[in-house]
């Protein structure tokens, strides 16, 4: 009896085992693991810009300009004032309109000359992308001139001429920010005077000019 005892706790056993899991994962199976993919932190995205890019659209500049001449043949040099308007097509090349007022005097007072002139150029610009920018300037201009005669030239009757002349010269532009451009340069003026009274038949003269454009 005591092997057939044995026989049964064996078998009660072992059917018990059978039904058992076999490991922890087979009774309770979890799902794979997923990888978690966190949003990226926003990006600062800079607002456009309102210049115009290198090489691109016109930009228009004006302000005040003045500065020192001296005429061939005056007695002394004067001091001028005025304005100026630029419109840059390129980097490269722009166009320059200027208006100024000065007043010259020959012939040891004699003679006094007011002139208005009003000056057309055209600038080109080798080197445009440094903050100091050189430039070569030539054009015409149309001179108002009222000529007034006093002393031992008293007799002959005041003159109101309108000559045309030609000038050229160099210069650099100094970009202040963003606003604003600092520029002076030096221009010779080939003006013609015939029909007055001066020994040198013309109104020839240098100008130096200092200016300053605010840039739209």
């Amino acid at each position: 009896m005591e092997w057939f005892a044995s026989i049964l706790i064996a078998a009660f056993f072992d059917s018990n085992n059978a039904d058992l899991p076999t490991s922890l994962k087979e009774e309770y199976p979890f799902p794979a693991a997923t990888a978690v993919v966190e949003d990226p932190e926003p990006q600062y995205v800079p607002p456009p810009s309102k210049r115009q890019p290198p090489g691109g659209g016109l930009q228009f500049s004006i302000g005040p300009e003045g500065g020192y001449l001296k005429a061939r043949g005056a007695d002394r040099g004067t001091w001028f004032a005025g304005g100026q308007a630029r419109l840059h097509f390129t980097p490269v090349l722009a166009l320059e309109v200027s208006g100024t007022y000065h007043q010259n005097r020959y012939e040891d007072g004699d003679i006094k000359v007011t002139q208005y002139p009003v000056q057309i150029s055209g600038l080109i610009y080798p080197f445009p992308t440094g903050i100091l920018s050189p430039y070569i300037v030539g054009g015409a201009g149309w001179y108002y001139s009222r000529i007034g005669y006093s002393g031992a030239l008293s007799g002959f009757s005041d003159q109101t001429k309108h000559p045309f002349g030609t000038h050229a010269g160099a210069g650099a532009d100094l970009k202040l920010g963003r606003l604003f451009t600092l520029n002076a340069d030096f221009r010779y003026i080939f003006l013609d005077s015939s029909g007055t009274q001066l020994a040198d038949g013309d109104f020839n003269y240098w100008q130096a000019t200092l200016g300053v454009n605010f840039n739209f």
